[in-house]
């Protein structure tokens, strides 16, 4: 790395975009694969290229995450000098809650900032993005993923589009899919003094970090490094649904979790493993510790302590922590959240338009 960076996360996506499924949670903590967190990878990403120094700036009403990063020291960020740091404010943007926290900032000696936000799924190599931003002398630089054929899953998200000479032309949202499209991860390197510029010089409260260093393109030199790994955007309940269905595959959940030089880690919690008793079947599935099987399970992500009785079967679901599937339940295409009972019942979603039971919810 050729200057230090301090990361900044940004948790204001839309508690609207997951609906029931963000009641009681921001998008940062949604479950992934069972016992990650969509926070989690952002803060791999950036811990694994040696950034230290880590801003989060998110609403007031995180508990969920700040119960989710109380103990730093998973991500090696439990520091006395910089470390991991939360900020959260009754504001409307991340660009009026940075400039509440400007001082925490100008704490740090690192010249460069990493901004990035949670909701985009992917395990990116910084150190590659890094290194093409100091070789290309860009003022700043956006990480990009080009999508060669017309996609629904990125509806909502930004698209970019560049010159002959990668230089940012224009950014738009996108709402009609086509063939190669660069969809955006949001993830921006760029010098904190103009960072800091661009923030002062905003023209109202509302607007979002991402949308002021895009409307400075035609100011600066704005070049875009490409991810051609994995990647999804958790801006729908279909997206969250089919982004953990992915990771049941196992070339996609190894090029996710499995690469020897960027793991991704999550807060870390003794458990026992889970028991499986069941005399039926229990296959391609992601299944996290202190579960009990009894029944049968496919295609499906279950998170921590969830029973599955004998006679009970789930199918192509996402149960989250704490949950009691009852003999008789037959679940298929659904989302439970956490602490939910159900007994003796039939439920089947669909996989564009899942059901979600509700936290606590007992049937």
């Amino acid at each position: 790395m050729l200057a230090k960076y301090t990361g900044v996360i940004t948790s204001f996506e839309s508690r609207d975009l997951l609906k029931t499924l963000t009641a009681h949670r921001g998008i940062a903590t949604v479950p992934i694969a069972g016992k990650y967190r969509a926070i989690d990878f952002p803060l791999s990403y950036m811990k694994n290229s040696g950034i230290r120094n880590i801003h989060v700036l998110t609403s007031k009403n995180c508990r969920s995450l700040r119960n989710h990063l109380d103990v730093a020291k998973s991500w090696g960020l439990n520091r006395k000098n910089g470390g991991l740091t939360i900020h959260s404010g009754d504001v409307e943007s991340d660009t009026e809650l940075l400039v509440e926290n400007f001082d925490d900032l100008l704490k740090s000696k690192d010249e460069m900032i990493v901004i990035a936000p949670t909701y985009m799924v992917a395990n990116i190599d910084l150190d590659k993005a890094i290194e093409f931003h100091e070789l290309s002398e860009a003022d700043v630089t956006v990480i990009y993923k080009n999508i060669p054929e017309p996609s629904e899953n990125f509806l909502g998200c930004d698209i970019l589009e560049f010159n002959e000479k990668n230089h940012l032309t224009r950014a738009c949202a996108n709402f009609l899919p086509k063939k190669n499209q660069n969809i955006s991860l949001e993830i921006f390197l760029i010098k904190r003094s103009l960072l800091m510029a661009l923030v002062m010089s905003r023209p109202h409260n509302q607007i979002s970090l991402k949308d002021i260093i895009y409307r400075s393109k035609n100011n600066l030199k704005i070049m875009g490094f490409e991810h051609k790994e994995y990647l999804s955007c958790l801006n729908s309940l279909a997206n969250y649904f089919r982004t953990n269905m992915d990771l049941i595959n196992s070339k996609t959940l190894k090029e996710i979790f499995f690469n020897e030089n960027r793991p991704i880690f999550s807060k870390v919690k003794d458990s026992i493993p889970t028991h499986y008793l069941s005399e039926e079947v229990v296959k391609n599935s992601i299944i996290s510790n202190e579960c009990f099987i009894e029944g049968t399970v496919i295609n499906s992500v279950l998170s921590r302590y969830v029973n599955v009785e004998k006679g009970a079967r789930v199918e192509n679901c996402i149960i989250l922590q704490n949950c009691t599937i009852k003999a008789g339940t037959h679940l298929k295409n659904i989302i439970v959240d956490k602490n939910v009972v159900l007994e003796e019942t039939e439920l089947e979603g669909n996989p564009s338009y899942p059901l979600v039971i509700q936290k606590k919810y007992k049937f």
